[in-house]
């Protein structure tokens, strides 16, 4: 596994040195490779972009879209060493916003707010933007081997993000909810729930899990829950999208309340993923009948 790390350290020294606009040609180039060279992968996506587009799109449009969303993939990875060796004002320039006054309103309330986001865009630079509004930490998988999971970790602390590990230890979640309690922005993504032990949802359409830990960390520090993406435009600049924020009720049955509020989550995520589902990265088996 060591090689995927010395891969990486490589494709960080290369976009580093390399005009990003040459770079981005590259990236692209080798996502629609992605797309042809493996099979299985190809007919995933397909079938995920089908989901987002909808029953009424037709085959041709699904596979158009599967190929944009190879191509934006590879542009994420650009993002991510990139954008550490860019000032925060060369960002927050190019960052536009649609509806941002209620995740202000939360912020400055001080109270903390859950950001919940699906794989979508580049919402590494959506964290530029969430870190200059306060304190801003992310949820993020231990990646194998453990020096990549530090690579990313230096990669995002760059641009301001302090990483909390997934790693289902309780003192972690206590971490977190002390976090939130002192008023820091945490995000997490949330659109898909590999092992499919979280909370049952529909979601476009069909019936899966998703992680509770939203709804959890919500209901014991008492912050909102905010649902946002970051959305690649095509001259090169991002906009951040935002929807109204999502206020648990602790009085109720605990489990209902939770899988009542994954399922507006998942409601929500859905209308984000469908502004362009092209910008999905969802490259992995979310539902039960593709992990048969």
């Amino acid at each position: 596994m060591k090689i995927v790390y010395y891969a990486f350290i490589a494709a960080g020294w290369v976009i580093g040195k390399v005009p990003i606009r040459i770079t981005r040609g590259f990236a692209k180039f080798g996502g629609l490779a992605y797309y042809y060279m493996f099979p299985r992968k190809r007919r995933l996506v397909l079938k995920n972009m089908r989901r987002a587009l909808g029953p009424g799109a037709s085959d041709r449009q699904v596979r158009d879209t599967a190929k944009r969303a190879c191509r934006y993939y590879a542009d994420y990875w650009v993002d991510i060493f990139w954008l550490p060796t860019l000032p925060r004002e060369y960002v927050l320039e190019r960052f536009g916003t649609i509806n941002v006054k209620p995740l202000e309103r939360v912020v400055n309330e001080g109270k903390g707010v859950l950001i919940v986001l699906p794989h979508y865009g580049s919402w590494e630079a959506g964290a530029v933007y969430l870190a200059n509004l306060g304190h801003f930490a992310a949820v993020a998988e231990i990646l194998k081997p453990r020096e990549l999971f530090d690579l990313f970790c230096r990669l995002r602390e760059g641009i301001g993000i302090e990483i909390f590990p997934y790693d289902k230890k309780a003192e972690t979640r206590d971490r977190m909810v002390d976090a939130l309690k002192g008023g820091t922005i945490l995000a997490l993504l949330c659109d898909r729930d590999l092992k499919g032990g979280g909370v049952e949802v529909e979601f476009f359409g069909e019936r899966t899990t998703l992680p509770p830990g939203p709804a959890s960390l919500a209901l014991r520090s008492g912050s909102p829950i905010v649902c946002v993406s970051t959305r690649n435009l095509p001259d090169g600049t991002w906009v951040g999208r935002v929807t109204e924020p999502i206020y648990l009720d602790g009085s109720g049955d605990k489990e209902a309340v939770i899988q009542e509020t994954m399922q507006e989550v998942a409601r929500r995520l859905e209308e984000l993923i469908r502004e362009d589902p092209a910008q999905w990265h969802m490259f992995m088996p979310a539902w039960p009948s593709d992990r048969e």
